[in-house]
């Protein structure tokens, strides 16, 4: 039978969580660690892996045809890319064009407002309609989410057709709104997107991976690296982002294949954009090909402006630590009463963009007249540059800033349009279109720094020599700070501006800064990434380190105590009844009689051993029967149906009375792996395990071996949560080594000695220590039936999961 198991021979703890996260429905872990179940043994078999025909196994055969589909996720991330910089290219000279038209013709201010604000309407609106009304993960840049599922967490229609078409759509049409955001975010989440599309195609048998989620997971980072490489034309860089930013269980032969789609989808970009856009031979490759953000020529700088570069990274570390201060704020207003999607939320998006189009339309006009002395409509020729970047899209630009060797004649009028671009990057960001972050940031920081630059240059040459203080090195420079202070991105930004101007001289002050900006905006706050997935969409990322604070607590303060568990040979009534009763995506099994610990199932297991138990005779009436005697064999559920299993309601249809009294042999489908952690390790050992291994359970186990509690991702993520806010979790006492072995030092509320060791401590005392000294029967707990305590009360989670069992939606 089924049981609640308790932690034997350790006092009761009490988890006191200040709050529980709310994650978005449907959210789930993912489990990413080796199955060693007998299923999975008898299978390898069966295919020959273990034979010395290896060109016969199925294993070598879907490792040979895996390089032709990491060439087709280049090839499918570098046509989506090379799509939508067509279409946004076409957007954007149309519209110039068209208010220009406008301008000439009529000599009309008002009519060339009104034309600009409808074409920027009719924009935003498209874009808003995909994210309000078609598919709400289509929003924003993308990267949290992706940065998520690598990290081990499916968010519910994250990476489908139907998200890319929104996505890959939606964002052309929010540049060509004018609204400050740019397409790069969003070719990682559409590059991410092919990945997965490309990994589940329809192949037959022999080609499919073994492992469906490890597979996903590695070609969804080769995509998300694709993209990357499509939209800046940086293959290195876009590895470095994949490693940084997003994967992380990386070995050599995953590198391998990030580079590989990465390197593809840059080829593709250039051998498509530059005889389209440029004009140049097709197939012409090398240093005559233009990169994204144009190549520098000869500039050099002083190792005396290092310093003012740092001084630069500070500042803009300080500037990326309020821009995320303040779009958190706004976020988390947006969250009360705007909404994910509907009519309120494409409102907003339309009210935002009438908002920044009139601003960008009215300021460089009235700077004209107020110059010239009479009103005339704005035409972009006559314009000067720093007019220019009112109407331009960001990438053009950044190219201006960086290459323009004319100086900036209004630079008071470059420092507002810097601040103005923060500032709505700042109230765009989380709109409800596409948008990405890189373009923006890239903009405000190379706009004070290319003031920074015209500032210096204009100085008395016995301060500043005429040979330093060129703008466009002061623009590079701020445009590498600005936007490692907002998404904290070190080591890959570097190399993706690197390789995207073709400066490689320029690495170190790329570098410098943005490790100084990294650090300036990590003491006040996290990156915009990190703070949008932890602080306001609540979801449980492992991050690179653990927190400080684990250090300080054992796993028996924060692990869950009351789990479900099932034993080794189970009736087929009670399995329906736990699957029926709770959400949990992990059971453990123990060995029957005995809490020894078996392994790990997965409730898709269950689902789908029950569904196809009666068909493989896996029901046998006798309970002390053959184990084992019959497996389902691992290709009957492994290829896609893990994750399609029928319903509970669907399973009380097919199994009839006679079937729910008979017995099933789990023991053949257990993954036992051997991954546990004893009671007394530190929370910071258990985050490793969770992080380097991709792990979704842990079981903890005493010396005997006996489980006595359970640790999901959610529970790493509860301590830092209550860190912050101070409603810590209890801490016991610190272990002694004495004569007898580990033993707990005295603690105050408890009656236990310092000498006490495990096997003196017994089921009673510690259920006198949970209750207050009032009895409760030990048959009543092991059938599930006890009341719950108010701290597994706190663990419950508004959609009805325990926090020990699913993190989110059950882990």
């Amino acid at each position: 039978m089924f049981s609640v198991c308790f932690c034997q021979g350790l006092p009761a703890q009490p988890r006191v969580f200040s709050r529980e996260l709310a994650a978005p429905a449907g959210t789930e872990s993912i489990g990413y660690d080796v199955n060693e179940s007998a299923q999975h043994v008898d299978y390898f078999e069966r295919v020959g892996l273990f034979s010395k025909k290896f060109s016969q196994s199925m294993w070598l055969s879907f490792g040979a045809f895996r390089w032709i589909l990491l060439l087709l996720i280049g090839v499918g991330a570098g046509a989506v890319a090379v799509s939508v910089e067509l279409a946004l290219h076409f957007l954007m000279e149309r519209k110039l064009e068209l208010t220009d038209w406008v301008g000439r013709t009529s000599s009309s201010i008002g009519l060339q407002y009104v034309t600009l604000m409808i074409f920027s309407l009719c924009c935003s609106g498209i874009a808003g309609v995909l994210v309000c009304f078609v598919e709400v993960l289509a929003a924003g840049s993308g990267i949290p989410e992706i940065k998520c599922y690598l990290n081990g967490i499916h968010l519910p229609k994250l990476v489908t057709g139907r998200t890319l078409f929104a996505k890959a759509v939606g964002i052309v049409f929010s540049v060509s709104a004018g609204l400050p955001c740019g397409k790069e975010g969003p070719m990682i989440h559409s590059g991410a997107i092919v990945g997965a599309m490309v990994n589940h195609l329809n192949l037959e048998r022999r080609l499919r991976p073994l492992n469906l989620d490890v597979e996903t997971r590695d070609f969804v980072a080769a995509g998300a690296a694709a993209g990357v490489s499509a939209a800046f034309g940086a293959p290195i860089g876009a590895v470095l982002f994949a490693v940084e930013e997003g994967a992380s269980h990386m070995t050599p032969r995953i590198l391998t294949q990030l580079f590989v789609s990465s390197s593809v989808a840059t080829l593709v970009t250039r051998l498509t954009l530059g005889p389209v856009l440029e004009r140049h031979t097709f197939g012409l490759l090398g240093t005559g090909v233009p990169v994204s953000f144009g190549r520098f020529t000869e500039i050099s700088y002083h190792f005396v402006e290092m310093f003012i570069f740092a001084l630069m990274g500070i500042a803009a570390g300080l500037l990326g630590a309020t821009f995320n201060h303040f779009n958190r704020s706004i976020a988390r207003w947006r969250k009360q009463h705007v909404g994910p999607r509907g009519c309120v939320r494409f409102l907003e998006v339309l009210y935002v963009t009438f908002a920044i189009a009139t601003m960008k339309f009215w300021v460089p006009v009235c700077i004209r007249a107020w110059s010239a002395g009479h009103w005339e409509p704005a035409i972009m020729e006559d314009l000067t540059g720093a007019q220019k970047l009112w109407f331009d899209s960001g990438q053009v630009s950044i190219n201006d800033l960086f290459h323009e060797e004319h100086a900036f004649d209004e630079i008071w009028l470059l420092f507002f349009f810097g601040i103005f671009n923060l500032a709505t990057t700042c109230w765009t960001f989380g709109l409800g279109v596409p948008a990405g972050l890189f373009v923006p940031s890239l903009l405000t920081g190379a706009v004070l720094g290319r003031w920074v630059g015209e500032v210096l240059s204009r100085t008395p040459e016995w301060l500043i020599p005429g040979t330093w203080a060129h703008p466009s090195v002061y623009a590079l420079v701020g445009a590498s700070a600005m936007l490692a202070g907002v998404g904290r991105i070190t080591i890959s930004l570097a190399m993706i501006l690197t390789e995207a101007t073709g400066a490689g001289t320029f690495a170190l002050p790329i570098l410098m800064v943005v490790v100084i900006a990294t650090w300036t905006g990590n003491q006040f706050n996290r990156g915009i990434y990190d703070l949008h997935i932890i602080e306001l969409k609540q979801i449980p990322l492992l991050e690179q380190t653990p927190a400080d604070v684990m250090v300080r607590y054992y796993v028996r303060d924060i692990m869950s105590k009351n789990v479900v568990s099932l034993e080794a040979v189970e009736k087929v009534g009670t399995l329906l009844d736990v699957l029926a009763s709770c959400c949990h995506n992990g059971f453990p099994v123990v060995d029957v009689g005995t809490r020894k610990l078996e392994g790990i199932i997965e409730r898709g297991y269950l689902h789908l051993l029950l569904s196809r138990g009666n068909y493989y005779c896996m029901f046998q009436e006798d309970r002390e029967a053959n184990p084992g005697h019959s497996i389902v064999p691992f290709e009957a559920i492994a290829w896609p149906n893990i994750h399609s299993y029928p319903s509970v309601k669907e399973l009380k249809r097919r199994l009839s009375s006679k079937h729910l009294e008979m017995w099933i042999d789990l023991r053949p489908y257990v993954n036992a792996n051997g991954y546990s952690i004893p009671p007394h390790a530190s929370m910071a050992s258990a985050f490793s395990l969770f992080r380097r291994l991709g792990l979704r359970h842990l079981p903890v186990v005493d010396r005997n071996g006996d489980l006595c509690g359970l640790l999901t991702r959610k529970d790493l993520i509860l301590i830092e949560e209550n860190e912050a806010t101070g409603e810590l979790v209890q801490r016991s006492q610190p272990f002694l080594v004495s004569d007898t072995g580990w033993a707990y030092r005295k603690s105050e509320g408890t009656d236990l000695e310092s000498g006490t060791s495990f096997e003196d401590m017994g089921m009673d005392s510690m259920l006198e220590s949970e209750t207050d000294g009032s009895e409760a029967p030990v048959e009543e707990a092991s059938s599930g039936n006890a009341e719950s305590s108010e701290s597994d009360e706190r663990n419950q989670s508004p959609t009805g999961d325990v926090a020990s069992m699913g993190g989110l939606g059950g882990a």
